[in-house]
């Protein structure tokens, strides 16, 4: 891992089986964060864009491009936000800025993540699209969960049940998509077609969450039924997983199987196989059903030989490739997919988690190798930051502002950094037939994976 100046050192604790984590948590993420954070503060909410990805080349280069406030990835950057407010209010010591103490900071970091989350609790009852989830949990669930917020608990319900309408008995699943269109192909037609893609895994976490909340059996029924399509339908005989299936919404038999953002129809997209091990692993926390475990596993130990296989050929083999089956233009510098790997991390510590929690009989039978998957998810994290990491820091300076009462109120002023996000060399989407492809850029949920993978190691006791 790259060494970094003295003033960018946290305390010598965030180690987890001698992987050095310090930069998960270090002042420059939060610092960073804010910096676009604030930008918000400089329009009405509700806000009409969203941050979305940070090229590292060209005019634009290190300021993020923003998308439309309806795009599935609007819930990304406030969840980074609140990523930062759970860690203020649950986790003060790893808040090392001794400018901004964690209960001032919490303050300031609710005002933000309340500002960016206006437009998300206006469009918490669409049923236009299944990327609920995705949208209201980051920062509206835990908006909730920390503060007690009823109206936030109020978008999440509402938003699970919106996501429920898009379920078809017929076909068994949760409508992904309305259409699908790009260079190749144009499919419009919802009374012929029903479109259901490998990332609806993540979503079912909404309503497992909701269906428990408001003892709903329905939701937890939608839930697993539709778990069970993508076993069937989405996930191939090694658990390698497609990316889309096009069913008939009359038959409910899958017509088509292929790809939207992948690089054929028959390879395997790397994020899609990653939304398979973390949607698996979190099926199996909410049912206790041991065929989810099973397939969590068999998902992960797929996508860990396919990085494996880039070992002595190009650096970093676990900061895996865009495409496992696509061909590189520089073999020793494939186009890699850093969300695609900070996703899987997180997987893989539920898998361990869970694997910890049965006896170990029926753990060793679930995963005979012994994989020791935390080891795994570290070690991705490690080669991420060692690789992947923004090197251009930013930095919160000490507070100047002074309230009318004419006392001291700390404000939060960041010394800023040329690149705003956190990690570089994601890959939104490289399909040949793309409108407009997206690669090698910095991505708003890489960030909210990292920020979250670190979050998940404090829940779970390791730091």
């Amino acid at each position: 891992m790259r060494d970094t100046p003295a003033k960018w050192q946290l305390l010598t604790w965030p180690r987890v089986k001698g992987i050095d984590l310090s930069q998960i948590y270090s002042e420059n993420v939060l610092a960073k964060v804010v910096q676009v954070a604030q930008k918000g503060l400089k329009s009405k909410a509700p806000l009409e864009t969203y941050p979305h990805t940070v090229s590292q080349t060209g005019p634009g280069a290190g300021r993020y491009e923003y998308r439309e406030a309806d795009f599935w990835t609007c819930g990304f950057f406030p969840g980074s936000i609140y990523t930062l407010i759970e860690r203020s209010i649950r986790y003060p010591r790893v808040i090392d800025v001794p400018s901004h103490p964690p209960s001032q900071l919490k303050d300031q970091l609710l005002k933000l993540g309340r500002h960016w989350s206006v437009a998300i609790n206006q469009m918490s009852g669409r049923t236009d699209t299944h990327d609920m989830g995705f949208i209201v949990q980051p920062a509206l669930q835990k908006d909730y969960e920390l503060t007690g917020n009823s109206e936030s608990l109020e978008s999440v319900v509402k938003a699970a049940y919106a996501l429920a309408s898009r379920y078809d008995d017929r076909v068994k699943a949760i409508r992904s998509w309305d259409v699908a269109i790009n260079d190749r192909y144009s499919i419009t037609d919802m009374e012929e077609n029903f479109l259901v893609i490998i990332d609806s895994m993540c979503n079912l976490d909404l309503l497992y969450w909701v269906g428990h909340t408001q003892q709903d059996k329905r939701l937890l029924q939608i839930a697993t039924q539709h778990a069970d399509t993508i076993i069937h339908e989405i996930l191939r005989s090694d658990h390698s997983s497609y990316h889309l299936v096009n069913f008939s919404p009359k038959t409910g038999k899958p017509q088509a199987k292929m790809t939207n953002q992948g690089h054929k129809d028959d390879s395997t997209w790397s994020r899609g196989q990653a939304w398979s091990i973390m949607g698996f692993a979190q099926t199996y926390t909410w049912t206790k059903d041991t065929k989810y475990l099973y397939t969590a596993i068999e998902c992960a130990k797929y996508f860990l030989r396919r990085c494996e296989e880039g070992e002595g050929k190009w650096h970093h083999p676990l900061v895996p490739a865009w495409d496992f089956d696509a061909p590189q233009e520089d073999e020793k510098e494939p186009l890699r997919d850093v969300s695609a790997g900070v996703i899987t991390a997180n997987g893989l510590v539920m898998i361990h988690q869970a694997l910890q929690s049965l006896p170990f009989e029926e753990a060793h039978k679930l995963s005979p190798s012994s994989t020791d998957f935390l080891q795994v998810a570290l070690d991705i994290v490690g080669e991420t930051l060692d690789m992947a990491l923004d090197g251009d820091y930013a930095s919160l300076e000490s507070p100047a502002t002074v309230n009318g009462d004419g006392g001291a109120k700390p404000s939060l002023t960041v010394k800023e950094s040329g690149f705003e996000a956190l990690l570089r060399h994601s890959t939104a989407n490289h399909n040949e037939h793309a409108h407009k492809p997206y690669c090698d850029h910095g991505l708003v949920y890489a960030d909210y994976f990292f920020l979250e993978f670190g979050n998940k190691l404090l829940r779970a006791g390791y730091l």
